[in-house]
């Protein structure tokens, strides 16, 4: 026999909990790149002519219908627009599983060679995307190695019908990443040094939808 609550008789529940390393970096608006300014455009905020946005993580993601996935996943996001209209000549999403991605076992550096496959939304076509990419957690003028943070969040949302458990923990070290970019038949664009992170995180989310 079978005893259900009554509470969750009336909800459906959904739990993801991953596990691993993550070092999440990005080029361009928010950041200013080094070098002159791009000529201004229309408006007060003009597009810059680069942003890359990289997300690479290795662990173990498990959920509560019994799924475990471990390995490599490296989400990748690209804009490049016309340095004069402003104009977006590329807009690339794009993933890829297979991948070298290296994180030193005390967070202090890591490294990523990865091609990543996706769609450029400007033309609706295939693109591929090849990025090489270092991290580096110690300050290149000082020789200064960054101190870990360590951090511990629980928040909770609700609205309606809805509501949203987080739980996050991680131990991460500032660091700085750069690198090198090339879409597939076009130049290769470097990536100057940007502020980032290496971390090992445990995340847990937990949603419920109360049903009619």
């Amino acid at each position: 026999m079978i005893v259900t609550s009554p509470t969750s008789a009336m909800s459906s529940t959904h739990v993801t909990h991953f596990n691993g390393l993550i070092a999440p970096a990005a080029w361009g608006a928010p950041f200013q790149l080094p070098g002159p300014m791009p000529p201004p455009g229309p408006g007060p905020f003009p597009r810059p002519p680069l942003l890359v946005v990289l997300i690479p993580m290795d662990g173990t993601v498990m959920t509560s219908q019994g799924s475990v996935d471990h390995g490599i996943l490296v989400t990748l996001i690209v804009l490049l627009t016309d340095p004069i209209t402003h104009s977006p000549t590329l807009m690339f999403v794009g993933n890829s599983t297979v991948a070298d991605f290296q994180v030193d076992s005390r967070l202090t550096a890591a490294s990523l060679d990865a091609t990543v496959q996706g769609i450029d939304f400007v033309s609706f076509s295939p693109k591929t995307v090849m990025i090489s990419v270092s991290w580096t957690a110690t300050d290149p003028i000082t020789g200064t190695l960054s101190p870990i943070v360590r951090t511990n969040m629980e928040n909770r949302v609700q609205f309606d019908s809805f509501s949203l458990f987080l739980h996050m923990s991680s131990q991460m070290r500032l660091a700085t990443a750069s690198g090198t970019m090339t879409v597939m038949g076009g130049a290769t664009i470097p990536l100057p040094p940007t502020p980032s992170a290496i971390a090992r995180a445990d995340v847990g989310t937990m949603t419920r939808i109360q049903l009619p």
